[in-house]
């Protein structure tokens, strides 16, 4: 199955390009998100949290979490959180297969999807609150299958807070990088985001 991104203006874009777009003051609106929102899994816990995190031998997952992991299985529905139109899908980066979709308040990044819905694939924009925009798979950079998670609301959020879902039971602590500055140890390289003007073009 083949996909498309859902609108020709997001079309060449990186996912780090569209990210610092939505970055930029204004486009990413400044209301805040809902006070809860529908869960895009059906997930009892998050796995990995927002914020600072070292996944050892593993740095191409970054130095900082900007969302948060939902453990589900292959193939679990992945479904809006908030009505919406889909402004991206994209199958490059740590992200893998994700679509973005700009909700009322915050921009929605659902990340490690194994297929995109056949409608979206093709062109629809508008979502619902608990539309299924696709399904749980192995794309990007995942060490076992879940959904990440992702808000942007002029700058990356917690969702946690407007999904609540507590954190799994034996979740690990990760340690943050002043902890291991603090131990000798060396940061690895984490994601980077441009603002448009930074963005190196095509």
């Amino acid at each position: 199955m083949t996909y498309k991104p859902a609108s020709r203006e997001w079309r060449g874009y990186s996912r780090a390009a569209l990210i610092g777009l939505l970055l930029l003051p204004g486009l990413a609106v400044a209301r805040s998100p809902p006070p809860t929102l529908v869960l895009p899994v059906s997930s009892p816990c998050i796995s990995s949290p927002f914020g600072p995190r070292i996944i050892p031998n593993h740095p191409q997952a970054g130095t900082y979490h900007y969302g948060v992991d939902l453990p589900a299985p292959e193939g679990a529905e992945v479904r809006a959180t908030a009505f919406g139109k889909v402004i991206g899908i994209h199958n490059s980066g740590p992200g893998g297969l994700e679509i973005l979709v700009q909700h009322e308040g915050y921009v929605g990044v659902y990340s490690h999807l194994g297929m995109v819905t056949p409608a979206l694939a093709v062109g629809r924009t508008t979502v619902m609150a608990g539309d299924k925009l696709g399904v749980v798979g192995h794309t990007g950079v995942v060490f076992g299958t879940h959904l990440y998670f992702g808000m942007i609301a002029g700058r990356p959020i917690d969702p946690a807070p407007y999904l609540g879902v507590p954190l799994c039971a034996g979740a690990v602590h990760q340690r943050t990088p002043a902890e291991i500055l603090e131990s000798g140890g060396k940061l690895p390289p984490t994601r980077h985001y441009y603002l448009l003007d930074q963005f190196p073009y095509k």
